[in-house]
């Protein structure tokens, strides 16, 4: 028979043990309940917590300023240098155009992904190359006594409007897939200085992304909208060029955070975004665009919500307003 002070240590090793396992199971617990309120706090600050601008790469204007949709809205051909040109003329304080790659990767100034709609040719962007899409004229579409409205380079409309007006250039990346748009946009930029001359813009956040890891003095701009298609942009496009807004960047609980992990430097928000989120942003500091109000209340709305700029095709009706 075990002596009696056995017995006391074999009941107090048996206590120990019991203790040492409740012991560990409330630390266990009490790191799962830490690890809970730091996933909350992280998805809080991340979705929930709208912080006050930040950048530093885009100076507060004395004024709104106006911007030209598509090269001059509806007063010359569609994303045109020939639009430009009389934008520039007319003294708007920029353009906004949008840029895509040739199947011989440069950057070209294209709307549509695809030539039919605006041009007498057919057949996609990315199937062209650089000569066969300089060789297309889109005068003839919008005007039947306009010719020698060719399509031009990016670094030929940075040339143009370099000095004279901001250029704004939408890359139009429709997946996640790299396409090396990004590199050729920023080669451009670098090659002629032009960093305070043109904002790159894409509702694609991945490309933002991309063109800051290039370079973090390219400046960017996140568009977005709360809907997928609405009726203004349905008659911009072709059918069959639709690009679908996925749901999640429609959302903007879930901009917010890739606000935050994106980190551009302007935002590009239409007109029929809540009013609420305009208005918090615009608050916070961010420098908000607004495309694009082109009807004379729709213009002085968007006015009086104070932001950085506006995007219209009626540029000589906004910049009228804006002067009274």
């Amino acid at each position: 028979m075990p002596k009696s002070n056995d017995w006391g240590k074999e009941g107090m090793a048996g206590r120990t043990g019991r203790t040492g396992r409740s012991g560990k199971a409330g630390m266990a617990g009490r790191a799962g309940v830490l690890l809970l309120a730091l996933i909350v706090a992280g998805a809080w600050w991340l979705f929930g917590y709208e912080p006050a601008y930040s950048g530093t790469l885009v100076a507060k204007p004395a004024r709104t300023l106006v911007f030209a949709h598509r090269g001059f809205g509806n007063h010359a051909p569609d994303n045109s240098l020939f639009a430009v040109e009389q934008a520039m003329a007319a003294g708007m304080d920029g353009v906004d155009v949008d840029g895509q790659l040739t199947a011989d990767g440069e950057l070209v100034v294209f709307h549509d992904l695809s030539v039919d709609r605006l041009t007498n040719d057919t057949g996609r962007v990315s199937g062209k190359t650089l000569s066969e899409m300089t060789a297309l004229d889109l005068g003839p579409h919008y005007d039947s006594l306009v010719t020698g409205a060719y399509v031009h380079t990016f670094e030929d409309f940075l040339l143009a409007t370099k000095g004279r007006g901001i250029l704004m250039v939408e890359l139009k990346v429709p997946s996640a897939k790299r396409s090396g748009i990004e590199e050729r946009a920023v080669e451009i930029i670098r090659k002629h200085g032009a960093e305070q001359d043109v904002v790159l813009s894409s509702f694609n956040p991945l490309v933002l992304w991309r063109l800051k890891k290039l370079d973090p003095n390219i400046r960017t701009a996140l568009i977005f909208m709360d809907t997928n298609w609405n009726p203004e942009l349905v008659a911009e496009i072709k059918k069959g060029d639709e690009v679908d807004l996925p749901w999640t960047l429609r959302q903007e609980w879930i901009r917010r955070g890739i606000r935050k992990l994106v980190k551009p430097d302007l935002l590009s928000v239409n007109v029929a975004v809540d009013s609420s989120v305009t208005r918090r942003l615009i608050e916070k500091g961010w420098p908000v665009f607004l495309w694009t109000p082109d009807e004379t209340e729709e213009i002085q709305a968007a006015l009086a919500k104070r932001p950085y700029g506006v995007i219209s095709d009626e540029p000589i009706r906004a910049k009228e307003l804006r002067g009274q």
